[in-house]
């Protein structure tokens, strides 16, 4: 199935596009994801946890940057993974682009994912899915808002800082973990209700514009 979202960052693209590729830093903004492993600059690891009521899906896979445009401010990212308890597969392939928007970037996501096995009855309502994304789009954009807001006060510092260090080789980035006791699972169920609401919001919203 494919879907469209888009979202809007608070800075021009010359500073969101570095900011957007930089994985180790951006993975913690999406809800029930984490960061396992950075392989290199375009491959890493990672899982993504969803629970269902009782039940919780736990995918573990591997990403790649397959290409990237920095003139254009455009990407792709290949993403698979199965479900740890072999109840199916998934597999997203991500096109991303920016575009300016007077001060902020406007952030276009085209993606294509394909649910294979027991897991793909949550794709038998495509409508459903795609409501979900959105939630998902919209929950990593506000959290990336939040990051770039925390960030600024130290921007300054930080380009200083860098300005003085040595020219000693750079450490890959640890990856980011989950702080202990926290389960980072998104709650499917919370996520149901969100996108069942939008849609029949928007189903209403239609029904009655066309009543008048």
């Amino acid at each position: 199935m494919q879907f469209e979202n888009s979202f809007l960052v608070p800075m021009p693209p010359e500073k969101a596009w570095p900011l957007l590729l930089d994985v180790a830093r951006i993975a913690p903004c999406l809800p029930g994801a984490e960061l396992t492993e950075m392989v290199d600059a375009s491959h890493f690891r990672g899982q993504a946890k969803l629970r269902v009521g009782p039940v919780q899906l736990a995918f573990a896979g591997a990403a790649e940057l397959v290409s990237r445009d920095d003139a254009r401010h455009e990407a792709r990212l290949v993403a698979k993974g199965a479900e740890g308890k072999g109840r199916g597969s998934a597999s997203a392939t991500v096109d991303f682009s920016l575009k300016p928007e007077g001060d902020a970037t406007r952030v276009e996501v085209k993606t294509d994912l394909q649910l294979v096995g027991a897991v793909a009855q949550y794709g038998r309502g495509a409508g459903l899915i795609k409501e979900i994304a959105n939630q998902l789009i919209g929950q990593f954009a506000d959290n990336l808002r939040r990051l770039i807001g925390d960030s600024a006060p130290a921007a300054a510092e930080a380009e200083a800082a860098q300005a003085a260090a040595t020219a000693a080789p750079t450490p890959m980035p640890r990856s980011p973990q989950t702080p202990p006791g926290r389960d980072n699972a998104i709650s499917g169920l919370s996520l149901f209700w969100a996108a069942l609401r939008a849609i029949v919001g928007r189903w209403l919203r239609g029904l009655f514009g066309r009543g008048r």
